[in-house]
């Protein structure tokens, strides 16, 4: 009896496992074959037994993509570690929920075996996986460690990540599906050598990535080069700015300031709040940085947050002349729910009671006005949302900035998951993105989606890259939505072919 519990529970969590180092770590090659197991498991299941296998599934899967809640969450708010426990359970359970109601509608849209069964339930399955993707995004707005897309296990393949120009995260996550759903199905069958189709499959979608990538290029015509400067500062987030400190602290970004005004760019790129106060004309470190690059007549676009009222606050980003004029003023739009803004009267601000919380002004949502261009804005999570990047190039952004700070995550795979995150934005936009990520990873992705430069330290460096404006539009640029309902019309006809079937035998 335990041995077939044991045998029958393993398949989602050997998937659990692979589906955290394919989509989480983003891994290629784990990413095609990540689902295997747990679509193995439900091919001869009933439907409770799709919803226990997702359920199952869910909770190993957040074992390792959410247990750096527990001491993160302790880090964030400081209350103790049972805190952090209790934070990981409620999302644990939330996600286990999600995949169980996946892989119930799994079991009610697949049709028995027939001559086209196989092309059928593989094409629904990730269909229904797009469907559920783009929903999930909708209600999990504000917490988006909740949203793993499949798709973004090819993010760190150029040519694999290219199709997003044309149908977004989506077209990535239905090639992911298809593929792994097309594998168990052969696996199950022991029809080895069909395992090429498969493989065909992902070799067709690459080259169509390789093809895609060179038609865009040779049909780019590149502006005149933007020289940014990308000043990171590295400062962990939890540090004080003290009597102890504050000295220190402020000496480090004048000294970064220094050494970014000394490379002579067009914009210096500072990273989300790297000043951790409300934005005042008359501010002295303000001043002090304006004062070192105005002999070289060059812009700012500063991470400074600005006053609403007591204890809230707008996450800016504001665009700065050499002689201190503000040009206009980014607000971050998309905010962390719980923390950054309260969700049915439940929040977790900053640092608990000596926090703040943030608010969202629609006036300031628009891309920041430079004297080189409009430039798109993105402040943290925001670049892990499609519609962020999506409205800003509807606005007439030119080129990203993604303005962020990873100390919270230091160490874990949400680091580097959010580097990749903005190179979709770039290919999904085909606009150039610097990111500015205090204590992760910074750089430069251009709009073919190559990373022209990754850098993560724990010290203050300067980076000096060229960034090239432009106006170009993409397909889903126009129609972002258009996979999801064509998703969604496939599985209306297959619903109402399986109960016309039904009611057809009964």
């Amino acid at each position: 009896m335990f041995k077939k519990i044991f045998s029958s529970n393993l398949p989602p969590v050997i998937s659990g496992l692979l589906v955290f180092i394919g989509i989480g770590e983003i891994n290629f090659i784990v990413g095609l074959i990540c689902f295997v197991p747990l679509f193995i498991s439900t091919f001869n299941a009933n439907t409770k037994q799709h919803f226990r296998q997702g359920f199952i599934f869910g909770v190993v899967l957040s074992c390792f993509a959410y247990s750096w809640m527990i001491s993160g969450a302790q880090r964030f708010t400081g209350y103790s570690f049972i805190y952090g426990i209790g934070v990981f359970l409620i999302c644990a359970l939330v996600i286990a929920l999600y995949w169980a109601c996946l892989f119930l509608c799994v079991a009610f849209i697949k049709i028995k075996q027939t001559k086209y069964s196989v092309v059928l339930n593989s094409v629904s399955v990730a269909a229904l996986f797009c469907i559920f993707e783009y929903v999930w995004s909708l209600i999990a707005d504000g917490m988006p460690w909740f949203n793993f897309y499949a798709g973004n296990a090819l993010e760190g393949n150029l040519y694999a990540v290219q199709p997003a120009s044309f149908f977004g995260v989506y077209i990535l996550s239905f090639a992911v599906v298809l593929v792994n759903y097309l594998i168990a199905v052969y696996v199950t069958n022991k029809q080895w050598k069909k395992l090429s189709i498969p493989a065909a499959i992902t070799l067709m979608y690459l080259c169509c990535g390789y093809l895609i990538f060179q038609n865009f290029n040779n049909s780019l015509q590149k502006s005149s080069a933007i020289k940014i400067a990308i000043a990171a500062e590295n400062i962990p987030p939890d540090i004080k700015w003290d009597d102890a400190n504050g000295n220190m602290l402020v000496q480090r970004l004048l000294d970064l300031n220094k050494a970014a005004v000394a490379q002579k760019p067009d914009i210096i790129l500072w990273s989300e709040s790297a000043i951790p106060w409300t934005y005042r004309k008359d501010d002295d470190l303000v001043n002090e940085i304006l004062k070192e690059s105005a002999k070289t007549n060059v812009i700012h676009i500063l991470g400074i947050n600005t006053e609403v009222e007591n204890n809230v606050v707008n996450n800016s980003a504001y665009c700065i002349l050499p002689n201190g004029t503000v040009t206009s003023r980014y607000d971050k739009q998309f905010l962390l729910s719980f923390i950054e803004k309260p969700l049915s009267n439940i929040s977790v601000p900053f640092f608990s009671s000596k926090g703040f919380f943030i608010s969202a002004d629609k006036k300031h949502s628009a891309p920041l006005q430079t004297p080189v261009g409009k430039a798109g804005i993105m402040i943290c999570n925001e670049s892990a949302i499609e519609a962020s990047a999506q409205n800003s190039a509807k606005q007439g952004a030119s080129f990203f900035c993604n303005m962020s700070n990873d100390g919270w995550f230091n160490n874990t795979y949400i680091v580097r998951s959010h580097f990749l995150n903005a190179r979709l934005r770039a290919v999904e936009t085909r606009k150039d993105v610097a990111v500015n990520c205090n204590n992760g990873y910074s750089g430069l992705i251009n709009a073919g989606g190559e990373i022209i430069r990754q850098e993560k330290d724990t010290e203050p460096f300067v980076q000096l890259d060229e960034i090239h404006p432009n106006d170009y539009k993409t397909f889903v640029f126009k129609f972002p939505l258009l996979l999801v309902y064509i998703c969604a019309a496939f599985i209306l006809v297959m619903v109402i072919i399986k109960l016309k079937n039904r009611h057809k035998y009964n």
